[in-house]
């Protein structure tokens, strides 16, 4: 019985590392999906002037992996999203305190304007 129990603890250890790993975004890809609730967040950039990012919380840590150093990030809880697409990026207002699901192109944070470890381009956003 002990090496019944140990043997399945091995297998749940090992599909929840699986799951884990899975769950890595990858940088630069299009297409890519992340789940959360849409904020909007108040922040200053390097000179202290005021700005704002969207922000997606996310329930549960994700990560990214690219050829960059700046795209491999361990888990994280947040994602800045904005839409480079002017009609997109004016509807984002409406999903704020929503559950949502967006679908885009995400990357390494690396400027000042970066408001959370990965970023991403969003091409569609749909509440959930």
């Amino acid at each position: 019985m002990k090496h019944a129990t140990w043997l399945l603890s091995l297998i749940l250890m090992l599909a929840a590392s699986s799951a884990q790993a899975a769950s890595c975004l990858q940088a630069n890809a299009p297409g890519e999906i992340a789940e959360g609730r849409l904020s909007l967040g108040q922040f200053e950039d390097a000179a202290g002037r005021p700005e704002q990012a969207f922000i997606l919380t996310l329930p549960a840590p994700a990560c990214l992996e690219g050829s960059e150093e700046t795209d491999n990030i361990g888990d994280v809880a947040t994602i800045h999203v904005y839409a480079l697409d002017e009609t997109l990026s004016a509807a984002l207002r409406k999903f704020v305190g929503k559950e949502v699901q967006v679908r885009g192109t995400p990357f390494g944070a690396h400027t000042a304007h970066h408001h959370a470890p990965i970023m991403m381009d969003i091409s569609e956003i749909d509440e959930i």
